[in-house]
């Protein structure tokens, strides 16, 4: 129904609030689980089986906890707050970057969305897209460009952290997209809203790296990667249980063809394979395997290969299934969709592909030896 009306699940979250989740990745200095990236990404993978847009909209809030914990960046007094809010109060939170014609701010693209001072605080004008989770949060973390009358050579962004109900705040009801259609990734106008100058989470120039370092990526990549094998997996399961029951005209089942028994097999080690890459770059990041390509690269490997493997994997269940998985009224069509979302969420391909081969061709080398 959500994803026919493009409608937000509310239910979905109030049944996460209900059971704890909502703390699962804040630190337990303020009462939450201190979920670790292993367990994110398992609670993620078993959220996107049910339903992509619930899952891939919860990472927005969850991986805000779990990067801040690893890499700081924030005022304590303000973790806390968010933390506190999400355990005690069944707050929400996401970071709101995202504009129609903003590049990668890491790239140096500046945001028009402008934060000018003004007395003893600020005053946030502009305009943000993809805000997920827009009908439920609370805290919205917004990436603006800072006016303050300081000279530089570069344009300086930062973070502000702007409450539900700050004036000057309105969403626009704007998402209405081909997959993941149940997110709430609204518009969010700023019209004059004024802020304290303590809101003001940290800043950097534009186009030096974001202060959370490869915390962020990870957590953020690493949840795309879970989200997509949930769906994919969703989408294995159908076309199982679809190929073991479907026999036509009374004949044998289809399980019994060749073609069917490769398709398959071949969902299946692509999912293993996807797994595996997660898992390795989960088990680098961690700190708990060394050999081999350095964590973030294993981190961008994963992302492009499990969404690119999640992708042939649900096409291949379709070609199981056959026509009638073109049916709205069959789940495979959505799952067709929705896996298909995080191809435009970072590292996007060519900027993992290039972040690889900088690392091959661009750094020191030492010639392989000769053997002996």
């Amino acid at each position: 129904m959500h994803d026919r009306e493009g409608s937000f699940p509310f239910e979905n979250f109030a049944e996460l609030r209900e059971a704890g989740f909502y703390g699962l990745t804040v630190p337990q200095r303020y009462g939450g689980a201190e979920a670790p990236l292993a367990v994110y990404l398992g609670v993620l993978e078993e959220l996107a089986r049910g339903d992509g847009s619930t899952a891939l909209a919860f990472m927005m809030h969850l991986k805000t906890f779990g990067q801040e914990r690893e890499a700081p960046s924030y005022p304590e007094r303000w973790f806390a707050h968010l933390c506190e809010g999400a355990v005690q109060r069944g707050e929400l939170v996401n970071t709101v970057a995202t504009e129609e014609g903003l590049g990668s701010p890491s790239g140096g693209g500046v945001p028009e969305t402008v934060a000018r001072r003004e007395g003893d605080g600020w005053v946030l004008e502009g305009r943000k897209t993809f805000t997920t989770l827009a009908p439920v949060l609370h805290h919205f973390i917004v990436l603006a460009r800072i006016e303050d009358g300081r000279s530089g050579d570069w344009p300086r962004i930062g973070n502000f952290l702007v409450c539900r109900g700050e004036p000057g705040l309105r969403i626009v009801e704007t998402w209405d997209a081909l997959g993941m259609r149940a997110t709430g990734s609204h518009d969010v106008v700023l019209e004059g809203v004024r802020l304290p100058a303590d809101r003001l989470l940290n800043e950097r120039e534009a186009g030096s790296p974001d202060p959370r370092a490869g915390a962020g990526l990870a957590w953020f990549a690493l949840g795309l990667c879970a989200v997509t094998i949930g769906v994919a997996s969703a989408a294995r399961d159908y076309a199982v249980g679809f190929a073991r029951e479907r026999t036509p005209n009374g004949l044998r089942p289809i399980r019994e063809l060749p073609g069917v028994r490769s398709k398959v097999a071949r969902m299946d080690l692509l999912l293993q394979r996807s797994r595996a890459l997660m898992t390795d770059a989960e088990r680098a990041w961690t700190g708990q395997t060394s050999e081999g390509m350095p964590p973030i690269d294993r981190v961008a490997v994963a992302k492009v290969e499990t969404l690119n493997a999640s992708i042939e994997a649900v096409e291949l269940a379709m070609r199981v299934v056959g026509g009638v998985s073109l049916q709205r009224s069959r789940p495979l069509e959505r799952y067709f969709r929705d896996v298909r979302a995080p191809l435009h969420n970072p590292p996007l391909e060519d900027r993992a592909l290039e972040q690889l081969a900088r690392r091959a061709l661009d750094g020191a080398f030492e010639p392989p030896r000769a053997a002996e």
